[in-house]
């Protein structure tokens, strides 16, 4: 006679788990980027009920997303219930970019000591490509990522890539603030180019110094569009109603979204 405490778990709750663990990754990915993007307000009041409606997925995975957004403090519990999008905060604003300033300025200094001649050719293409872009907000947002990734990349620093990953999503949030208040300036590209000129020179300690210097650069943006209402609290252009993402919709027929 077998031990039920040593029987093998049913496929089929196997599988039940796995499809509302992959739904919950997925509504907590889709509400991340809302946040960073603003399209879910700072201090905006965020119900389960609501959400789950307007993804068109049950409680379940949203709730269990919430929980995760909780857990890097992009969301926080109100005393009255619910939760509500962390605002925020020329404090908190603060404190992020001194912890990225250190830590960008060591990969920068790691990666100038690794870096082959292709990592550098590759870093000045991006920097190219972003000055040819300056005036879209967006794709600077992106190509500087892919930038600043590429130099992680190189510099092989996995115990400051963890750290720098645990805040990543209030260095994306006050990003996106400070791409609003440099769109189609020079002096971003100009910051870039002097990264990668000291990486591609070896220079390890000129690297992390100029690094650090554009993080401060970029935090003094972020904070001087955090106090502009008129921009801090600017919503992507045409903002339709939020619609069900079907790439994220875990409801199945029975489901009562309980």
């Amino acid at each position: 006679m077998t031990d039920a405490t040593t029987q093998p778990v049913p496929r089929v709750t196997t599988q039940l788990a796995a499809r509302r663990q992959s739904g919950a990754r997925a509504v907590y990915e889709h509400l991340r980027d809302q946040i960073i993007t603003g399209d879910l307000a700072p201090a905006e009041r965020i119900t389960e009920p609501v959400l789950a409606a307007r993804l068109g997925v049950s409680r379940t995975p949203v709730r269990e997303a919430l929980r995760l957004l909780q857990a890097e403090a992009l969301v926080e519990e109100l005393a009255t219930g619910g939760v509500r999008v962390a605002p925020l905060d020329a404090d908190d604003l603060e404190r992020v970019y001194d912890v990225r300033s250190r830590l960008e300025g060591l990969l920068a200094h790691d990666a100038a000591e690794r870096a082959t001649p292709d990592d550098v050719a590759a870093l000045d293409r991006l920097v190219d490509l972003m000055d040819r872009v300056r005036d879209d907000e967006a794709e600077v947002l992106r190509i500087g990522a892919e930038f600043h990734a590429r130099i992680e990349t190189v510099a092989g620093n996995a115990w400051c890539s963890v750290l720098l990953r645990q805040i990543r999503g209030h260095v994306d949030r006050y990003r996106v603030l400070a791409a609003h208040g440099r769109v189609g300036g020079s002096a971003h590209v100009d910051e870039h180019r002097a990264v990668a000129a000291a990486i591609a020179a070896g220079d390890p300690e000129n690297a992390e110094a100029v690094m650090r210097a554009h993080i401060e650069h970029s935090a003094a943006t972020a904070e001087r569009t955090l106090a502009d209402p008129a921009i801090s609290t600017r919503r992507p252009a045409d903002p339709s109603p939020p619609t069900a993402d079907p790439a994220i919709s875990t409801r199945r027929p029975g489901d009562r979204g309980r």
